[in-house]
């Protein structure tokens, strides 16, 4: 990790506010974080009184740009999504920490490919937690995710590697010590939280958690 990193990531975390509507907020943005708005997203942090330091999109949500003096106007035809546009640019300068709004749930294609923007951050290097009114979740790469201690609900681990191995589960109903997860497998599928802390690790491969926002 380079000091330019290090020292980026000290004056705080990126969040993304993306085009749908979303009433579940766990986290706030602190003095120091980075607000991206994608798209409609811009309506979104609004209604929480925030405003973006920076706007990205194509602007088909969202009407038209709003007055702001950092847009990133993009084309309709284009190769990514306004989500993986503003996660890459948050990366590009610095950002390892993320927290995601507004980018769960919905068509079952954009959701897939958030997804796919949250294994990329995980792959640069980073980690975001992209939260949803009904589910939330994240990706991991050769690391681990914690959870505090909850009653009810349920999380699920699937495998986004071909095999993810050293896969560790402990504080869940289901444990685990070190098992390999092919991605062909609904093993680690409805596990549930015991009202202690809980960690999911992984040694080597990349990993899918999935849980559910509210127990």
């Amino acid at each position: 990790m380079t000091d330019k990193v290090m020292k980026e990531e000290k004056r705080g975390r990126c969040f993304i506010f993306g085009a749908l509507e979303a009433g579940y907020y766990p986290e706030s943005p602190a003095k120091g974080d980075y607000i991206i708005a994608a798209d409609r997203g811009y309506a979104n942090a609004a209604a929480l009184g925030l405003r973006p330091d920076m706007v990205v999109g194509d602007f088909d949500s969202l009407g038209a740009p709003p007055e702001h003096d950092n847009i990133v106007r993009l084309k309709v035809r284009k190769d990514d999504t306004d989500m993986e546009h503003a996660a890459v640019a948050a990366l590009d300068m610095g950002f390892t920490d993320f927290v995601i709004y507004g980018a769960v749930g919905g068509k079952l294609d954009h959701t897939m490919g958030n997804i796919a923007v949250a294994q990329m951050i995980a792959d640069r290097g980073g980690r975001a937690v992209f939260y949803g009114d009904d589910s939330s979740f994240t990706v991991v790469r050769n690391s681990s995710f914690a959870f505090a201690p909850r009653v009810g609900g349920r999380v699920s681990v699937i495998s986004l590697s071909d095999v993810s191995r050293g896969v560790s589960v402990r504080g869940l109903s289901y444990e685990a010590d070190g098992v390999d997860l092919p991605r062909a497998s609904t093993l680690g599928v409805s596990n549930e939280f015991v009202g202690k802390s809980a960690e999911i690790s992984v040694t080597d491969g990349t990993l899918l958690i999935i849980w559910d926002s509210v127990a």
